[in-house]
């Protein structure tokens, strides 16, 4: 049987899956126009989209993207982000098993 997909995360549990701080998904919230959330009573609940959009954002830090540049690069150019991160991923996918080889060896 197939995975259910499920519709919405709370902030702990998209806090866990990325090793965020609570803090720093609530402030890219209010910097990153891309990344809002449904809110209920206060509380977050994060979409498959919103999810998508803290990957992308998590991929623009780790290449050195100011947070005040991000909002812009995601506008202007989200297809390219998504190209870019796709391919990092593979290549650190590789770099963790030559690794592993390398362990073995």
């Amino acid at each position: 049987m197939g995975e259910i997909k499920r519709t919405y995360y709370s902030i702990r549990e998209v806090s866990e899956m990325f090793s965020l701080p609570y803090g720093t998904l609530r402030f890219w919230e209010k910097e990153i126009k891309q990344l809002k959330p449904h809110t209920e009573h206060q509380t977050r609940f994060y979409s498959e989209k919103d999810l998508e959009v803290i990957r992308r954002i998590i991929y623009l830090r780790s290449q050195n993207v100011p947070v005040a540049d991000i909002s812009r690069r995601l506008t202007l150019d989200s297809k390219g982000v998504d190209t870019r991160r796709s391919a990092y991923e593979l290549l650190q996918g590789i770099r963790e098993e030559l690794v592993e080889l390398r362990e073995m060896l």
